[in-house]
């Protein structure tokens, strides 16, 4: 980057898009967290009726790899995913029925009522 010419931070980055998506699930879960008890309509084994919405865990997906990639101008990246993430982890629980495989966050889930 030109020390002279700097440029104007981004506004419609993918990456955006993406933390947008990823936050919005997690303020979801959060919420569905503090019911004080499950609706009628919903089963922490069915991944239809889940809280934590798919398309959330696929910009977590994403970010991942852009954060991976990204090298050095990862840095902001990495703090605002890691505020996320946090938050994440405070409201779920292992879900023991989930496959080693998959990311760490697909391996949670909202605890039992």
């Amino acid at each position: 980057m030109n020390r002279h010419r700097p440029r104007k931070p981004r506004s419609d980055g993918a990456a955006l898009g993406y933390l947008k998506d990823w936050q919005q699930a997690v303020e979801q879960v959060e919420q569905a967290s503090l019911l004080p008890q499950p609706p009628a309509w919903w089963s922490s084994r069915c991944p239809c009726c889940s809280p934590i919405p798919e398309a959330g865990l696929e910009a977590r997906d994403r970010l991942e790899t852009l954060q991976r990639r990204a090298g050095r101008r990862a840095h902001r990246l990495r703090v605002a995913l890691g505020e996320l993430d946090e938050r994440y982890l405070e409201v779920t629980v292992v879900d023991s029925d989930a496959f080693a495989a998959q990311n760490w966050w697909r391996r949670r889930r909202l605890p039992e009522w």
